[in-house]
């Protein structure tokens, strides 16, 4: 897909390059690659078939090497959904805190990490569909996602808390929020073949995401407004 206006520096999209102007990145092994071509092999698996059907055999075919090859790197099918996991939110967490570098104002923080998390989703679609299944998926036992996602959290959290600290946020529970953005932006991405020949749009065309964040905005201000 072509990433909207802004999105190429969204990291984690498994590029080996650079931008102009930056400096070479350190020549990848060809382990690192064969690892890497197996992260993005698989994500694209169970973006679309979910973890259980998503068969290893498939994604080493993808990757060009024996389904052995992949217990070199990966000790199991959960380890290697666990590692990508790993991997896509510490790339949002990274863009996000990127985003707030330097931003003191609660509103300012909390608008600009909801269209982070927009955004990375946009460019990253196959991310937004693995998170959106997982939370579909009722947990069992000791398999708790919010292992590998709790960062993104906190960062929500944090700045709720702060926000609410100085009086300009309503002291609300964060979790309404987490639900209202993260659900609205994963649904966003998502959803455009469900809603019918008559409501199509592009997630990642410019001008629906300027609109989406425009909505993204006033959602929050809705919730956390003091009245």
């Amino acid at each position: 897909m072509t990433p909207a206006s802004g999105l190429a520096m969204v990291p984690g999209m498994h590029s080996t390059g650079s931008s102009r102007g930056e400096s070479s990145p350190r020549k990848l092994s060809k382990g690192e690659i064969t690892r890497r071509n197996i992260l993005k092999a698989a994500e694209a698996s169970f973006a679309d078939q979910g973890y259980d059907a998503a068969r290893l055999e498939a994604i080493a075919d993808e990757v060009g090497i024996k389904q052995a090859a992949i217990f070199y790197y990966f000790p199991s099918k959960r380890r290697l959904f666990d590692e990508l996991g790993q991997e896509i939110h510490q790339s949002l967490v990274s863009l996000t805190q990127m985003r707030l570098d330097g931003v003191d104002d609660p509103w300012e923080k909390l608008m600009l990490l909801a269209e982070a998390w927009l955004d990375f989703m946009v460019a990253r679609p196959t991310a937004a569909r693995i998170i959106l299944r997982n939370c579909a998926t009722p947990v069992a036992g000791d398999d708790r996602p919010e292992a590998y996602s709790s960062d993104a959290l906190q960062l929500l959290r944090a700045i709720i808390a702060e926000g609410v600290a100085a009086g300009r946020f309503a002291d609300v529970n964060s979790m309404y929020l987490v639900n209202l953005l993260s659900g609205s932006i994963l649904h966003y991405v998502c959803n455009p073949e469900q809603l019918g020949s008559e409501r199509p749009y592009r997630p990642d065309d410019p001008t629906e995401v300027a609109i989406f964040k425009t909505v993204l905005r006033k959602t929050a201000r809705a919730v956390l407004d003091v009245q």
